[in-house]
């Protein structure tokens, strides 16, 4: 199956393969002009095994960890791969989670001016978010993806069959970008998510693709439209702010922080009366795919002024406002809300 998205005039390719179409695809185009960066941690599965054994020198391998997305490792494999030699012909393929695929994409933007990326997404989070949509970058000392491009990859190769080998925990942290799209607009995944039948990883992979591709039509964020590519934000703005408090520190990961800040902004849609159902309901359905729910440790009267701090360096943060994404009766929007009342709001949340 093909999904195709037009997205400010470029074509996004996603296909959904099993691991022998994938692996007959890649051998079949792979060239020596081509460099492939691979996420250590899937070092032992047997199509990375044959990719590195066929394309030793044109391989990288990196440990995958939001710690990788820094400017000292950017400029550290960006050199390596020039002194390997590449072209304008040269394709990047990357084969791992969402923190590699998002440094492999910065990467394939900047060198040469652009060469074409082709990803392989091998994680739950990084197959229904981070490969979907054109966003590339690494991380500042000041806050989480302040260094970037939007820049499409060539195409994105989707195979669940990756996901026989992933731990529990980066399934989790996969069903919490899930949980968004269900919550901000896809009944008919909030439905599958609350029968959970494991049979239909493949549908809910399809469906919460198509459920971001809704809102990607342009790469920047139209705030006031209904689809704006903000609203994908959604458990993002508190959840960055505690990552990043948190220094990427591998106690917490992105799943796990995006499924605490989906609960602080549901109290705060409550707080701020657009919400009329329960932020019970929420926090069942996260404890179902074994996510926490408890943000105590890092949302509390001590720690709220450091997050509001972190905000402060947000992409969203415009003058003293930002425009953070809310979910009322009718899914998610996006509400201008001062830092202000913002941190009061916070201090009102038990």
């Amino acid at each position: 199956m093909k999904i195709r998205k037009i997205i400010d005039k470029h074509t996004h390719e996603i296909e959904f393969l099993k691991i022998a179409q994938l692996e007959k695809k890649l051998i079949n185009n792979i060239s020596n002009n081509d460099i492939l960066i691979f996420d250590r941690n899937i070092a032992e599965i047997g199509l990375i095994k044959k990719l590195l054994k066929r394309f030793p020198k044109r391989s990288i391998v990196i440990k995958g960890h939001e710690k990788i997305k820094n400017i000292h490792n950017y400029s550290s494999i960006i050199e390596k791969i020039i002194k390997l030699g590449v072209q304008r012909k040269t394709i990047i393929y990357s084969f791992g989670g969402g923190t590699l695929g998002d440094l492999s994409g910065f990467l394939a933007s900047t060198i040469l001016r652009g060469v074409e990326h082709v990803m392989i997404p091998t994680s739950l989070l990084a197959m229904v978010d981070s490969s979907i949509g054109g966003k590339t970058g690494i991380n500042s000392k000041f806050g989480k993806n302040l260094i970037g491009t939007f820049y499409l990859p060539k195409k994105v190769f989707i195979c669940s069959d990756f996901l026989k080998s992933l731990p529990k925990r980066e399934i989790a942290c996969g069903y919490a970008e899930i949980i968004k799209y269900s919550l901000i607009n896809s009944k008919q995944l909030h439905k599958l998510l609350i029968k959970k039948s494991k049979g239909d990883i493949n549908k809910i992979i399809k469906l919460s693709i198509n459920s971001k591709l809704k809102y990607v039509s342009d790469f920047r964020e139209k705030l006031k439209s209904k689809n704006s590519r903000a609203i994908l934000n959604f458990g993002h703005t508190i959840g960055h702010a505690i990552e990043n408090s948190n220094f990427y520190k591998g106690n917490l990961k992105h799943g796990e922080a995006i499924s605490l800040g989906m609960i602080v902004e549901l109290k705060i849609s409550s707080l701020l009366n657009y919400y009329p159902k329960r932020v019970d309901d929420l926090i069942e359905i996260l404890k179902k795919y074994n996510l926490p729910v408890n943000y105590n440790k890092y949302v509390n009267k001590k720690t709220i002024p450091s997050l509001i701090k972190k905000i402060t360096f947000d992409k969203k943060v415009i003058n003293e406002d930002v425009n953070i994404a809310l979910v009322g009766k009718n899914g998610g929007f996006i509400k201008k809300i001062s830092i202000r009342d913002l941190k009061s709001t916070l201090n009102q949340i038990k």
